[in-house]
């Protein structure tokens, strides 16, 4: 005859169950001071405010509005310019030219890409190019532009272009080399050659990189 199994209770594993809220707070909440503090935009609002303050006080002491301007004095004539609508027509016609330059220089490097992409002369040619005038910056040729071309928008979007054009064109051929081959064979397989192959298989597979090209030039314009 089998003996009854007794169940064995252990001393750890009984007990009254305890409450969620019996030990307390244990998040410790934040301060009104911390709480502003983790506010980025705060943080960055103060920084600006106490660098207005430095501005104020050093062109207070230095006493030369002709060589340091007070903070106080640059509103009131930024605000006088834009009340009077001569600001925003000269920054209206600024954008304006530097929208014709980076344009510009955005077809010229499409047109060296296209080259460099259908032709090995036409890598050379980029490759050539790229690496003499790529170095240069852009207000080395500002004499020259003058000299060229004289006063006026022409000098300006030639110094543009030369900003725009060897980013642009550098990062879009990098990443057109950058495709992969089975994209490639399949363009090949569907008889896809010349534009078609371009904007069907290259330019949607090399768009981050053509993407990267478009800002960094975007941002070198504005120089």
């Amino acid at each position: 005859m089998s003996r009854p199994i007794q169940l064995v209770l252990r001393p750890e594993r009984t007990g009254t169950p305890v409450a969620q809220d019996a030990f307390g707070v244990v998040a410790q909440p934040l301060t009104l001071g911390e709480r502003a503090w983790n506010n980025g935009g705060l943080r960055k609002t103060l920084l600006l405010i106490l660098l207005a303050l430095l501005w104020e006080g050093y062109a207070r002491w230095v006493n030369n509005p002709l060589l340091v301007p007070t903070f106080s004095a640059t509103l009131q004539a930024f605000w006088e310019g834009i009340s009077s609508g001569v600001l925003p027509g000269r920054t209206a016609y600024s954008v304006r030219v530097l929208l014709m330059g980076y344009s510009a220089g955005i077809a010229l490097a499409a047109l060296l890409t296209a080259c460099a992409v259908s032709t090995r002369i036409g890598t050379d040619l980029l490759e050539t190019l790229s690496s003499m005038f790529n170095p240069l910056p852009a207000i080395a040729l500002l004499p020259l532009a003058l000299l060229w071309f004289g006063l006026g928008n022409p000098s300006l979007m030639f110094v543009m272009v030369h900003s725009v054009l060897w980013p642009v064109a550098l990062n879009t051929h990098s990443g057109f080399r950058a495709v992969s081959n089975t994209l490639r064979m399949v363009g090949q397989n569907c008889g896809l050659s010349g534009a078609g192959y371009i904007f069907k298989i290259l330019i949607p597979a090399a768009f981050p990189s053509i993407l990267t090209g478009l800002k960094i030039g975007w941002a070198f314009a504005w120089r």
